[in-house]
């Protein structure tokens, strides 16, 4: 299929969607570029099938489709509009090189543009039984709660101490005070969780 040549407004708009991921109300494309999509070079762009659009209140929010990243990637090697100015043939004189490197990267346009979703924060619980892991010599071996706390990152003190009072409930785990208290640093009793009126230093948690 020939690539579809849009005028200038049109090419604007779609490029900057694309720069934002695919997806942006009128207020994300004039915040990042000052333009918008609307009226006749929104039709266009829907009826040719590059976009769809929803109304959201009074303004639109619009999606490139499949075949609106396709007319992106066929951008990328197209020639300048008719009278795009110099900062225009500049931009088309760049393109090339963004699809040289998805070229030699193997990589799509939308992966280029589109950040990976951020993985899910990991629950309190698989937090402290990574970071354990990570102390531990092996699994069962007991572990100062001083060298386990600061690998929960920015967990809250109190939750983590909730969270290990839960733990110990548990089969696997196991909180136990130092027998020895005079090995114990000023730190070591400071990282101690209390659990039934008893300051409790180590931990243990078995393979499951």
């Amino acid at each position: 299929m020939a690539h579809i040549a849009l005028g200038a407004p049109e090419r604007a708009a779609l490029l900057v969607l694309m720069r934002l991921g695919g997806t942006a109300s009128n207020a994300e494309l004039r915040d990042a570029a000052g333009l918008t999509l609307d009226g006749a070079p929104r039709r266009k762009a829907e009826d040719l099938g590059l976009i769809e659009c929803t109304k959201v209140g009074r303004s639109f929010r619009h999606e490139l489709t499949e075949k609106g990243w396709g007319w992106c990637v066929g951008e990328l090697r197209a020639a300048p509009p008719p009278r795009a100015g110099s900062l225009g043939r500049a931009l088309y004189a760049i393109l090339p090189m963004i699809a040289d490197h998805l070229d030699r990267a193997d990589l799509g346009l939308a992966d280029f543009v589109v950040p990976p979703a951020a993985p899910e924060p990991a629950d309190l619980e698989t937090q402290i039984r990574d970071a354990y892991a990570k102390a531990a010599d092996a699994p069962g071996a007991w572990v100062l709660l001083t060298a386990v706390r600061p690998l929960l990152g920015d967990a809250h003190r109190d939750d983590v101490d909730a969270e290990l009072r839960r733990m110990e409930r548990l089969p696997d785990v196991f909180i136990a005070p130092e027998a020895d208290q005079k090995t114990l640093t000023a730190a070591d009793r400071d990282a101690a969780v209390r659990l039934g009126g008893t300051s409790k230093h180590l931990l243990a948690i078995e393979a499951r």
